[in-house]
């Protein structure tokens, strides 16, 4: 397969006019890490452009775009199932459903396979993105949650402060990285979305998403998504902020939660 190449580094889900200051934004932080402080983390601000509907069957655990489909993975043990629908409709145009014994959890798309990580049965399902068929299983040791990749790397979460970086053929780890805010561990790292050079993640349990640098761990901004959690007033207190999909088209980002009834489509900008 032919992995997509990496993006340059700057953030995404932003305005193209606004990515010159974000790039001088970086580029001073650099400075200031190599000075040996740390800038602050980018506060984000977002507006609300779509809503959509979200079958609220699905515990969402991961959440991509690829070519005009959604493709979202739900969990629970006897519900897991991997969906693709379009961003028009509900109803799926494929799906694949679990046995019983696996807990579906992060979902990424490298050289035309999904990637799919279970709970904690140490296992990695790879699929045929365009025929759902099972290709292969991999098992590998710790948890699994998110799931993202950088176009050479799946980058997997595991509940802790730390990010995996796997290699696609064979999943054998090529390093680690602990996420840090100002000095301090960010722990409960769930759904992972790559979005120009970046990682965003879920919090769990929180109403944020954090924007991390891959290759020193540190949170370069932040997304307080409190409000969109009130609108949305959530069926349980499992029924948490869960799920990140980067629409490259518009440079928005789709977001739901666990047995949301909605998806959302949000235009980001840094606070001032």
């Amino acid at each position: 397969m032919t992995p997509r190449q990496p993006r340059s580094i700057h953030p995404r889900g932003i305005p193209s006019t606004l990515r010159p200051v974000l790039l001088l934004c970086a580029l001073a932080s650099a400075l200031l890490s190599a000075c040996g402080d740390q800038a602050q983390p980018v506060d984000y601000r977002y507006e609300v452009v779509e809503v959509r509907p979200h079958d609220s069957r699905l515990f969402t655990q991961g959440l991509l775009i690829h070519d005009g489909l959604f493709y979202e993975s739900g969990g629970r043990y006897g519900q897991s199932r991997v969906v693709a629908y379009e961003e028009s409709a509900e109803d799926p145009l494929r799906q694949h459903r679990l046995p019983h014994h696996y807990f579906a959890e992060g979902l990424t798309e490298l050289g035309g396979r999904l990637y799919l990580l279970t709970w904690k049965e140490n296992t990695l399902l790879t699929f045929d993105r365009e025929s759902f068929e099972l290709l292969e299983e991999t098992h590998y040791p710790g948890e699994g949650w998110g799931l993202a990749d950088n176009g050479e790397h799946l980058i997997r979460s595991d509940g802790s402060d730390r990010l995996y970086f796997h290699e696609p053929e064979g999943f054998d780890l090529a390093r680690t990285v602990a996420v840090r805010e100002n000095g301090q561990a960010v722990a409960k790292l769930n759904e992972l979305e790559f979005i120009e050079g970046a990682l965003w993640a879920n919090v769990w349990h929180t109403n944020r998403l954090v924007q991390i640098d891959p290759s020193t761990g540190d949170v370069l901004g932040s997304l307080d998504l409190s409000s969109l959690v009130r609108r949305e007033n959530p069926s349980s207190s499992e029924a948490v902020l869960n799920g990140i999909a980067y629409d490259e088209k518009r440079q928005h980002l789709w977001v739901t939660g666990k047995n949301w009834r909605h998806l959302y489509r949000l235009e980001l900008q840094p606070a001032p």
